[in-house]
């Protein structure tokens, strides 16, 4: 099969969603407001995605969405609620990708407290997905001698299908694991550090 040649410009055929919507239990506080540097996490993420120029950037909301909402206002983003957040992280990619509108070719979803994840990490990202735009591009990062993938990640849009028939708890990981053959996966260790537990703040330094 011919592969498609790479687009020229990322940001006429890329969409970006950012998943904001959970409740952080674990952690105890809404980790889409933590702040770094004075600014909320959610707002910091939004700004990085926002420099690759996407075609859209959707940001799911759910718990403390109107908060969210105040602290991404400034933005050139779209807000997108999904009321069934509580079911867990599938129902709200469901949500971001139904939104995405008909002329992108593809969508990188990131979830908002992957704090080190830096322009250079999303640029890279994006140059090897643009190779083949009908193949899927996955970090990975070493954990205990052992390699995990996860996001961020970019898919095509032949298979938003399969993202929108998530649910509850299922992360895109299964879209990835059922299409593995058609996956790259992208050195990234900054894709490790997220906030999850008290003792991931402690973690946070400036990058």
């Amino acid at each position: 099969m011919t592969k498609p040649e790479p687009s020229g410009t990322l940001g006429e055929t890329l969409g970006v969603v950012l998943l904001a919507a959970g409740g952080s239990t674990r952690l105890g506080q809404p980790k889409q407001l933590i702040p770094i540097d004075g600014e909320a996490l959610v707002a910091r993420t939004a700004r990085r995605l926002l420099c690759l120029e996407p075609a859209t950037l959707l940001v799911v909301t759910g718990c403390a969405s109107a908060e969210v909402s105040d602290q991404l206002s400034s933005l050139p983003l779209q807000l997108v609620h999904n009321p069934d957040w509580r079911q867990g992280m599938g129902t709200s990619i469901e949500v971001g990708v139904n939104y995405l509108p008909a002329k992108v070719k593809g969508v990188l979803i990131m979830l908002c407290d992957q704090w080190r994840v830096d322009h250079a990490d999303l640029k890279r990202l994006l140059a090897v997905w643009n190779t083949d735009i009908s193949d899927i591009a996955v970090a990975r990062w070493e954990k205990d001698k052992a390699f995990i993938f996860g996001p961020p990640a970019v898919f095509p849009r032949t298979l938003f299908h399969e993202l929108e028939s998530l649910s509850g708890d299922q992360g895109a990981k299964r879209v990835i694991e059922k299409y593995r053959d058609r996956s790259t996966f992208i050195m990234m260790e900054n894709a490790a550090f997220d906030l999850d537990e008290p003792a991931d703040l402690q973690q946070i330094t400036k990058p």
